[in-house]
């Protein structure tokens, strides 16, 4: 019985974590090139049960096997397209199909699918929080919003090739790791952006977040209904212990 309440109690803590990732993706419904995440569970390893004959262990007889509850394995992201959305904007880019933005922050580079960019005071085409996009030849100067990206990435201002964005792609896209501020990083040295990039580049439009309100809304009201139901779970092992301990130590 106690072994239920193990059981019961990891579900509505698998069910916690799988409320806190439907929150976190339904407040980026909003969010440029943001990819939804989706909460991977697993039980935990089963155990074998014997019965034991007088001890005996030669006469042991397999009577099934039982585990101790569920747990998060991991979280992964789903990395589907999601719809372009017209701005007008000259610096805004999107990709249609796969394939990410370099950007050059102070830790490093870092990838998105954020096209949301802008000009800085030095001319140079950086996200929002002012990190430069990377080209081919490093950031990219364009120095005015008179300039032009065609669908393979390449940079002409007035006419006058500058640079190609830098595009890049990925073996294992589970591979890499958000952090923070719509970027990925590639922790693993062997997930090298080998793969050529085959999708194509969008100026004046920006790609939205692949999350589904409806879909995510009703991943909210299934889990919540799982948390209640081991709520209720543990409720009832806690009132059957409560009457073992108080009641029937009284016989």
């Amino acid at each position: 019985m106690v072994r239920g309440l193990y059981a019961a109690a990891t579900g509505m803590i698998n069910q916690m974590r799988r409320l806190d990732n439907v929150a976190n993706n339904i407040a980026n419904v909003n969010t440029r090139g943001f990819k939804r995440d989706q909460v991977v569970s697993r039980v935990f390893d089963e155990e074998l049960l014997l019965r034991l004959d007088k001890g005996q262990a030669p006469l042991n007889r397999r009577i099934g096997t039982i585990n101790h509850g569920v747990y998060v394995d991991r979280v992964v992201t789903s990395f589907e397209q999601g719809s372009l959305q017209e701005t007008g904007e000259n610096t805004h880019v999107a990709i249609k199909g796969e394939g990410f933005f370099v950007i050059l922050t102070e830790d490093g580079e870092r990838y998105t699918r954020d096209g949301g960019f802008v000009l800085d005071n030095q001319g140079r085409l950086v996200t929002v929080d002012g990190w430069p996009v990377a080209g081919e030849m490093g950031p990219i100067f364009v120095g005015t919003q008179d300039f032009v990206i065609d669908s393979e990435g390449n940079v002409t201002v007035n006419g006058v090739y500058v640079d190609r964005l830098r595009l890049v792609n990925f073996q294992d896209l589970q591979a890499l790791r958000k952090v923070g501020h719509n970027l990925y990083i590639n922790p693993d040295p062997e997930n090298n952006p080998v793969i050529e990039f085959e999708g194509e580049v969008v100026q004046g439009f920006v790609e939205g977040s692949n999350v589904d309100v409806v879909r995510e809304t009703v991943d909210m009201i299934t889990a919540l209904r799982n948390y209640e139901s081991n709520q209720k779970v543990i409720k009832m092992i806690d009132g059957v212990l409560s009457k073992t301990v108080n009641e029937l130590g009284r016989v």
